[in-house]
């Protein structure tokens, strides 16, 4: 386990196994810390999953461990649902019974408002990130040194835009968080911003101004979504929400193409670059380092700051090769200094990312 707690874990709407075994791990620490014999699945410790699970309801449980009124969002009863199912499945395989009350109530809430199992690409539910304020952080609790970011994503759509925050994206949020004098008072543009996370927190964290780009109006509806919910959040770190911008951006010939002129004049002005996941596609290769090299091209003292997970070596070498045939220079950030912030949920080892600084070759 990272450190992060069950709640963490549980707004962050990670999968569900990793959710209950953060409960779990907590659940034993109380028995070392107490005379109580109680094993982790006893009845007291039901109760306080269903507590956990239930506080998204105020009107099913009244929460006594966690005060929800101060998450805006909550995890979908979807996901509950599931959570809810997983942990009566593993509580029978420790040859326990639902014992507590609480916890049969809301097994009860839950199968009577059972919805429809099909994968609907219309339904969203929204990820809540507790996001540190300094580098001097306990990850192990909930701490009051923490902002709250939610974003929104639709895990069913095929719109790989709007499915999930993607490992890479995390990664190089985490890494501004630890980094932030890089973009301190500089404009950022960002490429393949997806769901937003990335972006805004280099706009908490120092950026003058933020422009996150992307491509399909889907994606460009959601993130332009997630940036309104958080406006709040923004004011809070002291930024005018204004600055923080969404356009529409076509790698490659993007200055004839494009139909949006502010995309177009913030790839202008803009000091950094920065993006996330977005070496997948073969195809996009060629476009996407021509779109670096024009940005890197208009100063010296411009940056280009990737966040790459490597999933395939063939589309990463291609990747290389055209760095190369540009004459872009780049260094790859050392593995140790990608410290853990984030709750998110790494589908592949967090060692394939890595975080590339690219500037225009002075030779």
């Amino acid at each position: 386990m990272s450190g992060f707690n069950s709640l963490q874990y549980f707004c962050a709407i990670s999968p569900i196994d990793v959710v209950i075994d953060a409960f779990i791990n907590e659940e034993q620490k109380k028995m070392l810390s107490t005379s109580d014999d109680h094993c982790a699945w006893s009845i007291r410790s039901q109760g306080r999953f269903a507590t956990l699970m239930a506080s998204r309801s105020e009107n099913i449980v009244d929460g006594k461990e966690i005060d929800w009124s101060t998450i805006q969002f909550v995890p979908s009863e979807r996901y509950v649902r599931k959570l809810v199912m997983r942990y009566t499945t593993r509580l029978e395989l420790q040859g326990r019974e639902v014992e507590d009350d609480n916890l049969a109530s809301l097994i009860c809430f839950l199968s009577r408002s059972r919805i429809s199992n099909l994968p609907d690409p219309t339904s969203h539910c929204n990820a809540t990130y507790f996001v540190p304020l300094s580098t001097s952080y306990c990850q192990c609790e909930q701490n009051d040194d923490e902002l709250q970011l939610t974003i929104r994503i639709y895990p069913q759509h095929n719109d790989v835009g709007v499915a999930k925050v993607w490992e890479a994206g995390a990664a190089l949020a985490e890494y501004i968080i630890h980094n932030r004098t890089i973009i301190k008072g500089r404009n950022v543009v960002e490429l393949g911003a997806g769901v937003g996370l990335t972006g805004l927190v280099a706009a908490a964290f120092g950026a003058k101004s933020i422009h996150m780009t992307d491509y399909t109006d889907a994606t460009l509806e959601n993130l332009s979504h997630n940036v309104t919910i958080n406006e709040s959040w923004l004011r809070n770190r002291g930024v005018d929400p204004s600055t923080v911008n969404v356009g529409q951006l076509e790698w490659g010939e993007h200055s004839e193409s494009s139909r949006d002129i502010s995309t177009i004049s913030a790839l202008q002005n803009a000091d950094i670059m920065i993006a996330a996941d977005v070496v997948y596609a073969v195809e996009c290769i060629p476009d996407l380092v021509s779109t670096v090299y024009k940005f890197l091209l208009t100063g010296y003292n411009k940056l280009a700051l990737f966040a790459t997970t490597h999933r395939n070596m063939t589309t990463f070498s291609l990747f290389e090769t055209e760095l190369e045939k540009k004459r872009i220079a780049r260094d790859y950030v050392p593995q140790d200094s990608l410290p853990l912030v984030l709750p998110c949920y790494f589908n592949q080892p967090r060692t394939d990312v890595r975080i590339c600084i690219m500037k225009q070759n002075e030779k």
